[in-house]
């Protein structure tokens, strides 16, 4: 009996590669082939669209101002402040409405009793076309540096919550009222506070 020798497999062949600008022999180093063929891939062509763009109608009613809130600038410590003619003017009438409602009294700290430091706090407010309407400073105490149990034992604070403004929205427009709109300055202290605090004049003062 004859044996027949196996075939080995055939592997598959490498791809050549190409390069679109090698020379021809024939033309050495002379210059570059400039021959383009068929089957080479072109550069796709980029055009403009030609179709008007419109602004969406919901956007409509809204309006960026970065550029005057770019120009203001928020004063985040007394230094900043003090020497602005419109935040001097803001602080002096916090302190003039703290001294009418008798926020505090003038007076030598106890022995064993801790005084609460207070800082500035400066917002910029602004009307709807963006432009400034008035500077507004606030005399906040430190509350942060009271511990529980010692100093308060609660927290809470009065404010209407949005549930109930949505209620009084969808109110208003089902009955179709007028809504008018009031700020009320220096709010907190209308509260008669009951426990003794203790705060070191504030900065300026």
């Amino acid at each position: 009996m004859s044996s027949c020798p196996l075939a080995e497999p055939s592997l598959p062949a490498e791809p050549s590669l190409v390069d679109p600008y090698a020379t021809s022999p024939e033309q050495g180093n002379s210059g570059t082939n400039t021959n383009t063929s068929s089957t080479s891939a072109t550069s796709p062509i980029v055009r403009r669209s030609s179709q008007v763009s419109h602004q969406p109608t919901y956007v409509q009613d809204y309006h960026c101002y970065s550029i005057i809130a770019a120009a203001t600038h928020e004063p985040q410590i007394f230094k900043e402040a003090q020497n602005d003619p419109n935040w001097q003017k803001a602080m002096q009438e916090e302190l003039e409405a703290l001294d009418k409602m008798h926020t505090w009294d003038i007076m030598d700290l106890p022995p064993g009793k801790m005084a609460i430091e207070c800082k500035w706090v400066y917002k910029i407010k602004t009307r709807l076309d963006g432009s400034i309407e008035w500077y507004k400073a606030r005399l906040v105490a430190k509350g942060y540096h009271q511990e529980y149990g010692i100093d308060y034992e609660e927290t809470f604070a009065p404010i209407t919550r949005l549930t109930s403004v949505r209620s009084l929205l969808a109110i208003a427009a089902a009955k179709k009222w007028q809504l008018f709109q009031m700020d009320v300055k220096n709010a907190f202290l209308n509260g008669d506070l009951q426990e003794e605090v203790y705060l070191k004049p504030p900065p300026g003062y």
